[in-house]
């Protein structure tokens, strides 16, 4: 069992994460289901896949739309809508202080490990698979201090204290 001291999984949420198959179309669907957000559109590669991204504050969540670019079998792949525009939800995103930690604490909880990697200077991340308990993956983030900055300049949509 692991040990009760290490870091609680859930500590740290910020971040709800979605997929679509087209990021343009679901950034604009987004945009006319809940209003004016404005995002922030990255190219990201990853280890295992490249993805094009499009993130969003809203109010203090971190609201991410992966378009996964690949037609190999990811993560993302079960969790795709059928047609354009549409999103699902695929991860909650929490940061941590010692990603080590997490993942190792993810290993002992029992989860599967889906990816694991690191942009140097900028962030360490791992996705773990809490499918079974959640119905979601988890991804953990340890920011570095580009990742600090990258963070800082996704815009920010104020939506409580607004009227």
């Amino acid at each position: 069992m692991a040990s009760l001291t290490a870091p609680h999984l859930f500590g740290g949420f910020f971040q709800l994460g979605y997929v679509t198959r087209t990021l343009d179309a679901a950034v604009s669907a987004f945009q006319e289901s809940f209003g004016p957000t404005t995002f922030k559109i990255m190219d990201m590669p990853q280890s295992d896949v490249t993805a094009r991204i499009a993130l969003a504050y809203i109010d203090d969540v971190m609201i991410e739309i992966i378009q996964p670019v690949t037609t190999a079998t990811t993560i993302y792949s079960d969790f795709l809508p059928d047609t354009d525009g549409p999103i699902v939800l695929h991860h909650l995103g929490y940061l941590v202080d010692d990603h080590q930690a997490t993942l190792d604490r993810s290993t002992a909880l029992g989860h599967a490990e889906g990816i694991v990697g690191s942009v140097p200077g900028v962030l360490d991340y791992s996705y773990f698979d809490t499918r079974p308990a959640l119905g979601l993956w988890s991804e953990y983030i340890r920011l570095d201090e580009g990742g600090k900055a990258m963070f800082a300049s996704v815009p920010r949509n104020r939506i409580r204290g607004s009227a």
